[in-house]
């Protein structure tokens, strides 16, 4: 008898492409995928058949490396069942340049489709489309914030490197495609397939770790609202101070209940959650760029000792302070 999520047969699995899509967003998972083809060849009625379809008119795209990709199918001329579509991630750009057409073949073949999902960026198409309210998702580090913001319905986790929330599977940024390629073939045909592919493709088939662990806590000063910016600027060289909430309310003659909620608004989160990113962001910057000490710099980031450094680092990242510093510190 077979388990629920193990069934035979060929699964036809369609990679969705933007134009300028990120290479690695459509061929990490495809190389899963038929790979996995490679070990079930004794198994003819088993397998995927993968199908790369451009989300435009027009069936041949260009990456965002400039190399041109010939896609099998359009949005316009697919003619067969669809068991998983996987949106690949493209810019921020072309999102806003995107034929509505795309919105609406999502929202038709949803009900129809066993499993739906996206790489990188690609959760903004689904996002817009209006099929990801209400469930927790996630999207490359540098983005999340910008998700949260444009779609409040959603609840916007940055440290996996994939979320399942059925049937809805979203990756964070590039390289994340795989892990979520892996997990699905998992679901389809085991664990020892799954293993198999991932040692084939010299991978991990479970990464430790966190997306976030690659980023910055605080999203890109550059899209920070005015008001969020003075506080940022107020901080950035106080870090190793005792800082209040009354003291950054009061440096904008503003009450401490006002500022707090006009913080919030602008920012996303509160004065003190700010805070702390700030304050992680520059230990992890002194744990690549510098030789101090743990107990050093958790000192320089206003933290009262290492084990409060560290217990922030777990919290935010999955690592420790000397962890992170052993795999993000530069040499030379």
């Amino acid at each position: 008898m077979k388990k629920e999520g193990r069934k035979t047969g060929m699964k036809n699995i369609v990679l969705l492409a933007l134009p300028e899509v990120q290479l690695l967003d459509i061929a990490g998972p495809w190389d899963v995928f038929t790979s996995a083809n490679r070990f079930l060849n004794d198994k003819q009625d088993s397998g995927y058949h993968v199908y790369l379809v451009s989300g435009t008119s027009k069936k041949i795209i260009y990456s965002g490396s400039g190399m041109p990709l010939s896609c099998s199918h359009t949005i316009y001329d697919i003619d067969f069942s669809v068991d998983t579509l996987l949106v690949a991630g493209t810019t921020l750009n072309v999102l806003d340049e995107v034929n509505p057409d795309i919105y609406h073949y999502l929202q038709n073949i949803a009900p129809d489709v066993r499993r739906m999902g996206s790489v990188c960026v690609g959760a903004f198409i689904l996002a817009k489309a209006g099929l990801l309210d209400g469930k927790q998702v996630t999207t490359h580090w540098k983005f999340a914030d910008t998700l949260q913001k444009s779609y409040p319905k959603l609840d916007v986790n940055i440290n996996p490197f994939f979320i399942r929330d059925r049937p809805f599977y979203t990756s964070g940024g590039v390289s994340s495609g795989m892990d979520l390629a892996l997990a699905l073939l998992e679901e389809d045909f085991g664990n020892p397939l799954a293993a198999e592919v991932a040692r084939h493709l010299v991978l991990y088939l479970k990464r430790s770790g966190a997306q976030s662990q690659f980023g910055n806590a605080l999203p890109e000063y550059e899209i920070m609202s005015p008001f969020t910016k003075q506080i940022r600027d107020l901080l950035k060289d106080k870090l190793g101070e005792a800082i209040t909430v009354e003291y950054m309310a009061e440096f904008l003659n503003m009450s401490v209940r006002n500022f707090s909620r006009v913080f919030v608004k602008e920012s996303g989160m509160t004065p003190g959650r700010f805070l702390e990113k700030m304050r992680l962001d520059q230990a992890k910057n002194m744990l690549e760029y510098t030789d101090m000490s743990i107990d050093m710099i958790a000192d320089k980031c206003g933290f009262s000792n290492a084990v409060s450094l560290s217990r922030l680092f777990l919290k935010n990242i999955s690592l420790s302070p000397a962890q992170y510093r052993k795999a993000f510190k530069t040499t030379g």
